[in-house]
């Protein structure tokens, strides 16, 4: 009877029900930080101040020059699902604002000491507070037009949550991400964040968002390439439509933390998109590395729900494949016209970036230096010990932002002393005579004198490690392959990149070709280069994935739910190869499919098929991702490796399929192909330049 009784349903008092809603919508400071900067957009604010001390646990201030709060309406404020954001239902599926709940001030007072203070334009400024849950009343008091919300001793009232936060040094960093992501999202507003009498972030407004990235991302926002679409989407279904910067190949992170996704002005979590963002950039990035980007995706209301998670990181579209399918799309025309930063001096003692586009812009860029200098929001980092946030861990202290200069002075005195006396002609007087101006020369193409000499004349024995500890893990496919040599492939043909025609001139370490382009000597590692001419070849050839028809049918086995989509789809599975029969006693059999797939993943393929067939107007990402899993294990095993001899046939081969890909600099795994050297950096470290 007793247990009868304990199990009875009881409502629950108001207190209790608004401590529930807090664990839901108030989960650590950077919560609350995040949703009065919302309220404050929300009111139209252009200038917002976030004041917090030790993490925002003892206190939290966030000013902002919005509309206010009507002095009527700020008791209203502290009810919960009370806003001026909807007004019925209706609205709930077309949401224009960053708040709509109506409930954040009355879950962060239910958990602190809160404090509103806020004045209309042309109005008496109020303020009204609530400790722990209970309500004052209205008062009178003096502000700026605009509002003020304070909260001191979050959490002081439940010690059991406050045991379970993190440090106040995470706090802080969270609360500069916070900040960071609606900064990118609204480039309009000022954002200024002080922590401990400490200015860890000062962005006044900014015309647009590529100004704002530099003042959040640093210089490296001056290499960010802005993303475009194909034309071809200007006439797909669907209203959607992405914006928005990426980051060329060679600017990558260790994690995903610099990838910020808005919908429609709303900063979300980028984990769901990760996955198509790495398949736009296909084999453009280094394993384990992750791009820099900042999208925008904006779509019809209607066709995103914000309504699913309270604290609104969260969001669920209507046509989510559809969304990613253009993203990825997106990025990969973007990067189609931007070969991969090939390396240029490297690390190699005495040579420095010879990239000339990479010197002209710094060249520029250190012409604006006195104007950035003034202009450039103050950032200021936390102190060692503490966290810091990946996408402020380029930002220097106040004081050492300088650009190098690379003017004519500065290039002569990087010249050794002995050059600077023999390339310098003294006049009658003693003086150093004026220097004519340079005329410049055409530069011969060298070209060898033998079918075929090895550079250095040593042994047979390796002398160049093939491949890292790392690289062999990557190449594990390859390890029982027999290569294919170069000339026994296919030409490639039409050309697709600006390389010069290109002479081969030897062969280094057995591992390196060295070569002529144009005015620049290229060390290519062939190993590399060959993979990517491979994987070009493979995954754009026709060939490899025409329709072979097979000896013996193949059984499927499929459950109802398989056969009722194959029956449904199998016109869109011819399209790609696919050839199929019914039979009433051994139900769906297989006669015809792509002959790169092996007889023994027929079935396991056409399964992962028939899941990607769930939606009837979704792509068949299993057919993309077998396509460049195929090229990818194929590029590795048929690659000539380090250590191996090439004939100078061969190397010419290889140099001409390398005219014809699109992207050049960079193998399958993202690892550079070439080095770079110019020869007017070789003259000029030789002295011969004068």
């Amino acid at each position: 009877m007793i247990f009868l009784d304990a199990a009875r349903i009881k409502q629950l008092d108001e207190r209790t029900i608004g401590f529930i809603a807090a664990g839901e919508v108030v989960e650590r400071p950077a919560q609350v930080v995040k949703e009065c900067v919302e309220n404050s957009l929300d009111a139209g604010a252009t200038i917002i101040s976030v004041e917090i001390q030790r993490g925002g646990f003892d206190k939290i201030i966030i000013r902002d020059n919005g509309g206010g709060i009507v002095a009527e309406d700020l008791p209203k404020s502290l009810d919960r699902h009370a806003t001026s954001k909807l007004q019925n239902e209706s609205d709930l599926g077309t949401i224009n604002t960053l708040g709509f709940r109506g409930e954040a001030l009355a879950s962060i007072g239910m958990v602190s000491h809160l404090i509103i203070a806020s004045r209309p334009k042309e109005s008496e400024g109020v303020s009204i507070s609530m400790v722990d849950g209970v309500r004052g009343v209205v008062e009178p008091c003096g502000i700026p037009a605009g509002t003020v919300i304070e909260v001191r001793h979050l959490f002081r009232n439940q010690p059991a949550r406050l045991a379970f936060q993190r440090r106040p040094a995470s706090e802080a960093s969270k609360i500069v991400d916070v900040l960071v992501q609606h900064a990118l999202a609204n480039s309009q507003t000022g954002f200024k964040l002080v922590s401990d009498e400490r200015t860890l972030l000062d962005t006044p407004s900014a015309n647009d968002l590529s100004e704002r990235m530099y003042d959040l991302l640093g210089s490296q926002a001056n290499k960010m390439l802005e993303l475009k679409s194909p034309a071809s989407d200007e006439d797909a279904p669907g209203e959607e439509r992405w914006s928005g910067w990426i980051s060329p190949p060679e600017v990558t992170r260790g994690k995903g933390d610099d990838v910020h996704v808005l919908i429609n002005g709303r900063p979300i979590a980028a984990q769901p998109f990760l996955s198509a963002i790495r398949r736009g950039y296909k084999t453009r990035l280094m394993v384990g590395r992750h791009p820099v980007a900042v999208l925008h995706l904006t779509l019809p209301p209607n066709e995103v729900d914000v309504n699913v998670h309270p604290t609104k990181r969260e969001v669920r579209l209507r046509h989510s494949w559809r969304v990613l399918e253009r993203i990825e799309r997106a990025i990969a025309f973007t990067l189609e016209t931007v070969p991969t930063e090939p390396d240029a001096g490297g690390h190699i003692e005495g040579l420095q970036s010879l990239s000339h586009n990479r010197l002209n812009s710094q060249t520029n860029s250190s012409a604006n230096d006195e104007s950035l200098s003034t202009t450039t929001p103050i950032v200021v980092l936390p102190d060692a010990d503490k966290e810091v946030p990946e996408h402020l861990s380029h930002i220097r202290p106040i004081g050492s932002l300088s650009t190098p200069q690379l003017d004519s002075k500065a290039e002569e005195s990087s010249q050794p002393s002995w050059a600077k006396a023999a390339t310098s002609q003294l006049s009658l007087s003693g003086e150093i005579s004026q220097k004519e101006k340079s005329i410049p020369k055409p530069r011969p193409i060298s070209r060898t004198q033998h079918s075929q000499q090895l550079l250095t004349n040593e042994e047979k024995a390796p002398i160049s490690a093939p491949l890292s500890s790392g690289e062999r893990n990557l190449h594990r496919h390859s390890e029982n392959d027999v290569g294919q040599r170069p000339t026994s492939e296919p030409q490639l043909s039409g050309r697709m990149n600006e390389l010069p025609e290109m002479e081969p001139l030897s062969q280094f370490a057995d591992s390196y070709i060295l070569a002529q382009a144009g005015d620049e000597l290229l060390l290519i590692d062939q190993h590399a280069l060959h993979e990517r001419v491979r994987y070009e070849r493979l995954r754009h050839g026709e060939k490899s994935w025409k329709s072979q028809e097979r000896i013996t049918p193949i059984p499927l086995k499929l459950n109802p739910i398989q056969s009722s989509r194959l029956h449904g789809q199998k016109d869109r599975l011819s399209e790609v190869g696919f050839a199929f029969i019914e039979n009433d006693s051994k139900g769906w059999m297989c006669t015809a499919a792509p002959a790169i797939v092996p007889k023994n993943k027929v079935v396991e393929f056409i399964h992962d098929l028939l899941q990607d067939l769930e939606d009837d107007e979704g792509p068949l990402e299993t057919l993309e991702r077998r396509m460049d899993h195929i090229a990818f294990l194929q590029s590795c095993r048929g690659a000539v490796k380090a250590n191996e001899p090439l004939s100078l046939a061969e190397m010419r081969r290889l140099l001409e399929d390398m005219r014809h890909i699109p992207n050049p600099w960079a193998c399958v795994h993202g690892r550079p192909t070439a080095l770079r050297i110019p020869v007017d950096q070789l003259d000029h470290h030789f002295g011969r330049h004068g």
